[in-house]
């Protein structure tokens, strides 16, 4: 059973997915700029991107972008998909759903799913598709999107500190404060972001030093939500 403690989380991811094009983050809009584009098999080719698809017009149009040659620009065949790639450094909002902690010391491998957030800096691609579908009316568009970043995180959360984490060396039991910093590959789909993680945790309070799993490597289903 998911934590409590993620639904809020779960709850926001979901209230955006649902907003209508015009609350969309450019994260995930198809806006005017520069892309790289293609029909299929072509070559990407740079490409400015002048988008007008809204509840009057239903054009893309596209002119050569200012570092590519006019003798370079691709042949637009009509109503074959064409495929737009954007490529940016951003950040993200991070917190890691599960993390799964190999076996240390005897210990058997956990899976802990405790608070925590973390702020992740990465390099994106994202890519759309301009699909066109044939209707009674006419072809028309349709943009769909998906994406990959990687990158680094860091952040902090709370993990339990009991006897049998810290090989009944305290009799203690409480919630401690860690500081995570790792690795993660994310995927995109539309505005819903999920990927794999993989981290270290340092306790830090007064058993840092017995606490089993301190600077031990984990892995962790991780979900985010973009900052820009």
């Amino acid at each position: 059973m998911v934590c409590r403690k993620y639904l809020f989380f779960f709850s926001l991811i979901c209230g955006l997915s649902a907003c209508g094009p015009l609350k969309e983050t450019h994260r995930y809009q198809f806006i005017d700029g520069e892309y790289l584009y293609s029909q299929k098999q072509d070559e990407y080719q740079a490409v400015f991107v002048e988008n007008k698809l809204n509840e009057e017009e239903d054009t893309v149009l596209i002119y050569p972008a200012a570092r590519a040659y006019a003798n370079v620009f691709p042949e637009i065949r009509p109503a074959v998909d064409q495929y737009f790639l954007r490529q940016s450094f951003h950040f993200n909002l991070l917190t890691v759903l599960f993390k799964l902690r190999p076996s240390v010391e005897g210990f058997p491998t956990q899976l802990n799913s405790n608070v925590n957030g973390a702020l992740f800096f990465g390099y994106r691609w994202d890519k759309f598709r301009l699909h066109y579908n044939e209707t009674p009316a006419g072809l028309k568009k349709e943009v769909t999107h998906w994406g990959i970043s990687a990158g680094m995180f860091g952040g902090f959360g709370a993990t339990p500190v009991t006897p049998w984490t810290t090989s009944y060396r305290t009799m203690d039991e409480y919630n401690g404060l860690v500081l995570s910093r790792g690795l993660a590959v994310m995927g995109s789909l539309q505005r819903l972001t999920v990927g794999l993680g993989i981290g270290f945790d340092y306790l830090a309070d007064r058993d840092k030093s017995i606490w089993i799993h301190q600077n031990k490597v984990w892995y962790g289903l991780t979900l985010g939500l973009n900052l820009n």
